[in-house]
């Protein structure tokens, strides 16, 4: 898999494999000593605040604005989720992130966003009337449901967010680098998605929809106070009929 650079996690390794040569700034890169071929890691990573990418080559540190990170190609070699996959992190139903999972890579998150002064943004998804599935059709088929439903989530989210299953039928959403209104368009994508997604053994879309709470991190603001923030939204848009989007 090749990816622009700037969609690397934070602490992953990479090979570079292509350099836009045609750019005098990347020319430049170059000379500095990135070129294909080299391993990098990513160390910083800002495309909102600083628009700053910082790269480690060799024993040296490359800094460069983050317009150029597109042309800059790289195979990922070890990410940061295959890193813990052998831990027991994962849920085994969907194969999200578990809970604690989500308490262990957030907390890390907001202490290095807070720092850095970058956006961090959080969502709650929740599958609406889910008990009247399980009602209805049986657990198994609730199961079906919550599988395709994560399968959904992934499909709808960019390389760099982070999909939880936070308990029962709620997710979890961690959007790095994302402030308040980036946050309410990828709700809504998902919410749309979900709405019209045909899940099995249902025969037309609609039949299951998603309620979404989110809240953004300003910088020296905790964890607690952040899920606490996204779960009240979550609750508004319950309140307010469901499968809707609520962003506080």
């Amino acid at each position: 898999m090749v990816i622009p650079v700037k969609e690397m996690y934070v602490g992953e390794t990479a090979e570079v494999v292509f350099l836009d040569t045609e750019t005098p700034e990347v020319r430049r890169l170059r000379s500095m000593g990135l070129r294909e071929g080299k391993l990098i890691d990513l160390l910083h990573c800002d495309t909102v605040a600083s628009k700053k990418v910082v790269i480690g080559v060799d024993s040296s540190r490359i800094a460069f604005h983050s317009d150029l990170a597109n042309g800059i190609a790289v195979r990922p070699i070890k990410s940061f989720f295959e890193a813990i996959r052998s831990q027991a992190y994962y849920d085994s139903l969907t194969g999200c992130l578990n809970r604690h999972a989500a308490d262990r890579i957030i907390g890390g998150e907001i202490e290095k966003f807070a720092e850095k002064k970058v956006p961090l943004a959080l969502l709650m998804a929740d599958i609406d009337h889910f008990k009247r599935i399980n009602d209805n059709y049986g657990h198994q088929c609730g199961d079906s449901v919550l599988k395709t439903f994560g399968e959904v989530l992934h499909g709808a989210l960019r390389r760099s967010d982070v999909l939880c299953r936070w308990g029962g039928e709620e997710f979890l959403i961690l959007l790095r680098g994302t402030i308040a209104d980036e946050a309410a368009r990828i709700a809504e994508r998902i919410r749309r998605k979900v709405e019209e997604f045909i899940f099995p053994p249902f025969a037309e879309s609609g039949l299951v929809t998603v309620s979404i709470g989110g809240a953004g991190l300003p910088p020296g603001r905790g964890i607690d106070l952040l899920i606490a923030d996204a779960d009240a939204a979550l609750y508004q848009a319950k309140n307010g009929g469901r499968n809707r989007v609520k962003i506080c």
